[in-house]
This record gives structure tokens, C-alpha cells and sequence, in this order.
């Protein structure tokens, strides 16, 4: 009897949009995901961008963190922005640099040239932006800091493999860095890995780090440096959450 009286109603729960782009440089179609913070409309300044790798598979919790974010914490409004991977080989190629067998360059390519001015035409977007990689994409933040760190205002590379980072970046540790921050997340790896695999990449990770803290008096970057007490896949989350509150300077210990 109850269950009679009850009115349904369906109401869709929108967190975004996809666009399909043509790339020139990368010689095929992206699909980029975008989120607009609450009350755009009635915004006139321009707002910072958070640039999200792997977005097919992390573009919702990134969205979701973001906007938990903004009720809970003074982290800005931002637009949100994920690329999206047209395939795993995609992936390799584009996150990955010369020295990890990929093509890393041309995707920087296509960020500068292409998805920049695109994103910056469209939509109310400045040019403060920022970057967010997970593993590969871990990767491709840290290359990017090295060696074009102009592209964004800050890092944040969750368990990234940095064995082969010092082959084509590391010169980037000599340059003035003062107005560019990182945030940088090792994990236990497990799952998925041999043990061998694990300790390489936890050693490498080690060696980068420490050549950040020795580095520091001639490149001056702002960096947090923390380990994750979880596997390589489940770091992604509190890797964000901790990166973007640090990126932000809100209340991270």
C-alpha cells in the first residue's frame, strides 16, 4: 500500500562531458573528458586547469575527489580535464619517453599545440594548469617537469617507474624550478609484480628521490615526497587526494 504512493522519479547524475578532438600531431582522434566546477556560468575569471591522465578509467574519481574538495577544503574551483588512451599501446607510446621506448615528446606535442589552446578557447580556462599521471603516466609527469616544466605550475606523479627518467631529464634539476611544485608517491607495489620487478622500481624510485633532496639548493623546487602503504593500482586514490591537497596548500601533513 505503501509502495503504491511513492512517486518515481528519474533525474541523471551528470559529472561531465566527452569531446572528440582530431590530433595533426598524434595523427588521430582523443577523446578529452571535461568537468565544469559548480556556478561556471556565472563565473568571469579565468580558472585553473587540472589536466587528468588515463581519464576512460580515472576521470570519475579524480571528478569525484574534486568535487568532495570543494565543500570540504579551500582548494579552488578548477576545470577538469582527462585524456583519454585509444588503446594500451597508445598509452606506452605517449606517456612513455625515448629512453623507455616510447614517444612521450610527440604527446607533449599535442598538449602544447593542440589540447592547450583548445581547452583555453573553449572554455573559461587560465593558464595556470596542472598534471596528474598514475605509473606511466607517473611517468610522463615527471618527464614533463624535466624537461618542459613551463607546461604546468605543478606535478603530481603517483608510483611512477623513474629507472630510465635520468637519461633525458636530468638536466631538468640544474634549472631554476623555484615556482614549480611536485608531488610524488611511491606505493608496495604487490599485486601483479614479480619480486625482482618490485624491488627495481622501489630502488629507482629511492635513487630519484634522493637525488631531489641533494639537488635542491640549485633547483629550488617545492616538493613532498610520501609512500603509500598499498598496492600499485589502490595508490592512485589517496595519491590524488594527498597530491592535489599539497598542490593546493591545504592542511597536508
Amino acid at each position: 500500500m505503501f509502495a503504491q504512493n511513492v512517486k518515481s522519479e528519474s533525474v541523471p547524475i551528470e559529472i561531465g562531458k566527452i569531446i572528440t578532438i582530431n590530433s595533426n600531431v598524434l595523427k588521430e582522434e582523443r577523446q578529452i573528458y571535461i568537468s565544469l566546477p559548480n556556478g561556471y556560468d556565472t563565473l568571469n575569471s579565468d580558472l585553473p586547469v587540472i589536466y587528468v591522465l588515463d581519464a576512460e578509467y580515472r576521470f570519475d574519481i579524480a571528478q569525484s575527489i574534486q568535487s568532495y574538495f570543494g565543500i570540504t577544503t579551500r582548494i579552488p574551483q578548477a576545470i577538469l580535464v582527462g585524456i583519454a588512451n585509444p588503446n594500451p599501446d597508445a598509452r606506452k607510446r605517449d606517456y612513455l619517453p625515448k629512453s623507455y621506448g616510447g614517444e612521450a615528446q610527440n604527446f607533449t606535442q599535442f598538449l602544447s599545440e593542440e589540447l592547450f589552446p583548445f581547452i583555453e578557447k573553449e572554455f573559461k580556462a587560465s593558464e595556470r594548469r596542472f598534471l596528474v599521471g598514475h605509473s606511466n603516466g607517473g611517468v610522463f609527469v615527471v618527464y614533463t617537469l624535466l624537461t618542459n616544466p613551463i607546461l604546468f605550475e605543478a606535478y603530481v606523479a603517483i608510483d611512477p617507474s623513474l629507472k630510465y627518467i635520468y637519461k633525458e631529464g636530468d638536466l631538468g634539476l640544474e634549472r631554476d624550478l623555484s615556482d614549480k611544485k611536485l608531488y610524488l608517491a611511491s606505493s608496495d607495489l604487490a599485486y601483479g609484480y614479480l619480486e625482482d620487478v618490485a624491488a627495481d622500481m622501489q630502488a629507482d624510485f629511492a635513487i630519484f628521490k634522493n637525488h631531489l633532496y641533494q639537488t635542491r639548493d640549485r633547483h629550488h623546487l617545492k616538493f613532498k615526497i610520501e609512500h603509500i602503504n598499498d598496492d600499485h593500482g589502490n595508490s592512485y586514490i589517496p595519491g590524488l587526494s594527498r597530491g592535489l591537497r599539497y598542490i593546493f596548500d591545504w592542511r597536508i601533513e
